[in-house]
């Protein structure tokens, strides 16, 4: 059996696992950077040494690297179900040490800057909802005006927009509620006010906007030239959120973690460990973290 037969078996069985967005990351991987180097070959005759030798060539982060040797592994492992190969030879290839990025969160000054820079109506709103919740690019772009509860300031996260259409938050911690502070109230009930479509964010023909990258490449990027800012990624507007939270000490990590839709509370200590303030931790809607 070759080496694309489970491929293309893995492929398979990972469309029906995964979310749509993940799996044609997935596809493009296997298909323009795996495959090509194996198309054709009897998948028992690939050796570890070679598997090695082949990671070697690409020059790529060690992130990257990982995300190859997980892949391959899959292939492999379904070779092992069908009795065609004994061991998976990716057992013997050493994941490369992922270093973690430093968390570089816009200060108090550069978020404002931002902000008062921008003067498209609907990516001022989104900067608006991102600096002041911490929610994903696509959950904001997935928001309903249904999801909006003025009476009791809490936005529900139910869905997220993406390249690959609508799905359900990226984990089941995901669908939860985030607070409305006072702060952010006019500027969402303008937006909510703004028009009649059920989404709160709608393009000039007045249809949903499918993802953020129009916001992203027409608006985002153009700022970094025109203000003297070092840039970061849009995501990076979630940090911020973060980091302002915990190093004014508005909230506990538990909380925090439940606002951005994490499982627990792990992954805030890992990731904003020296911006956790452990001092006054009572939770209320006029604060203005910036």
């Amino acid at each position: 059996m070759t080496f694309e037969y489970y491929a293309e078996t893995y492929l398979k069985i990972k469309k029906v696992e995964l979310k749509p967005s993940t799996y044609y990351r997935y596809d493009g991987t296997i298909r323009n950077k795996i495959l090509p180097s194996f198309q054709g070959r009897i998948i028992s005759e690939i050796k570890a040494s070679e598997l090695r030798l082949w990671l070697l060539n690409y020059e790529c982060s060690n992130k990257t690297l990982t995300h190859y040797i997980s892949m391959l592994t899959g292939i492999f492992q379904e070779a092992i179900y069908d009795e065609v190969i004994s061991s998976n030879p990716c057992r013997f290839l050493r994941k490369p040490r992922i270093v973690k990025v430093e968390i570089l969160p816009f200060s108090v000054k550069e978020m404002h800057q931002i902000i008062n820079h921008v003067e498209n109506f609907n990516f001022k709103h989104y900067l608006y909802i991102a600096f002041y919740t911490g929610m994903r690019s696509g959950e904001i772009m997935g928001l309903k005006k249904e999801d909006v509860n003025f009476e009791k300031n809490l936005m529900k996260i139910k869905r997220t927009r993406g390249r690959h259409g609508e799905n359900s938050p990226k984990t089941q911690s995901g669908i939860r509620s985030v607070p409305i502070l006072d702060l952010l109230r006019p500027h969402l009930q303008a937006l909510y006010d703004h028009h009649d479509h059920e989404y709160l964010f709608v393009t000039q023909f007045g249809e949903p906007y499918k993802h953020n990258e129009t916001f992203s490449n027409k608006f985002w990027l153009p700022i970094f030239d025109e203000l003297d800012i070092k840039y970061r990624r849009l995501y990076n507007t979630r940090h911020t959120f973060a980091t302002m939270m915990l190093s004014g000490g508005y909230t506990t990590p538990h909380n925090l973690a439940q606002i951005l839709g994490h499982r627990d509370s792990q992954m805030v200590h890992q990731v904003y460990a020296k911006f956790i303030n452990d001092g006054k931790f009572d939770f209320k809607l006029d604060i203005n973290p910036y």
